[in-house]
């Protein structure tokens, strides 16, 4: 990825760097203002990505579907490299439409996981947006500087969905005793739901998942001091009286 990038290529992808190299940038994403044709060709690249994969997101298959011709790609994003970093800013951040949102600061913690994990609806619009960022997935396990924009725009996302569930300057300790990591568990969370989806394991409840999902952030993010309450999904067996740690809340 030394390749020299034309001029036009620099100035149309530079919002994608400045995202992936300050995670202040990723954390408060914007949609960058693109020239007609190159987002005719980023579209085409995208359409490509979701229904043929990295394997058939060749120039000439992007030209041939944005009808631009390939000199022209190349004017705009200086080839496939570049293209590919500009398409994970696009599915990754400016499709995301709730990534660097804030809740009010009166916002209960119910609305705070609720930002975070959303609606059935919801999820199932993320997902279909997102087709095109897991097919990046194991490409960026073989290439290092896709790697690297892909794992920047982790952090960022990180450390976002911390600061909405445990808000800077908060009296709140939460349980897990580490705010920080937070983000990183929310994230495990919603990508496991998401694979599931995307391969649509049989038998998948998408509706019990996400429920499931805010009960465990529920219960991380309540005071440490808090008395216990019952682990998410369980209950106590019929005819036996619930003990301390399955008690109701």
């Amino acid at each position: 990825m030394a390749r020299a990038v034309p001029a036009v290529a620099q100035r149309q992808t530079q919002g994608s760097r400045a995202a992936a190299d300050a995670p202040s940038a990723v954390r408060i994403p914007e949609s960058r203002r693109l020239h007609p044709t190159a987002r005719r060709i980023l579209e085409a690249a995208k359409r490509i990505l979701i229904e043929r994969g990295y394997r058939g997101l060749t120039t000439q298959a992007i030209a041939t579907e944005s009808g631009v011709n390939k000199a022209g790609v190349w004017y705009y994003y200086g080839g496939k490299e570049q293209l590919v970093l500009a398409l994970l800013e696009e599915v990754a951040i400016a499709e995301s439409h709730h990534f660097g949102v804030r809740p009010t600061a009166d916002a209960t913690l119910d609305e705070r996981i609720d930002l975070i994990v959303g609606s059935a609806e919801q999820v199932r619009a993320r997902v279909d947006r997102f087709a095109a960022f897991y097919e990046l997935l194991p490409e960026a396990s073989r290439d290092a500087e896709l790697r690297e924009h892909l794992m920047t725009y982790y952090r960022g996302w990180y450390e976002w969905a911390s600061e909405v569930l445990v808000p800077p300057g908060g009296d709140h300790e939460a349980r897990s005793g580490a705010p920080a990591t937070l983000g990183q568990f929310a994230s495990i969370l919603l990508d496991g739901i998401f694979m599931q989806m995307i391969v649509a394991a049989p038998g998948f409840d998408l509706d019990a998942a996400l429920a499931h999902a805010r009960e465990t952030l529920r219960y991380l993010l309540r005071p440490a001091s808090s008395a216990p309450g019952r682990l998410p999904g369980r209950s106590p067996e019929p005819g036996r009286a619930p003990s301390r740690a399955s008690s109701p809340r």
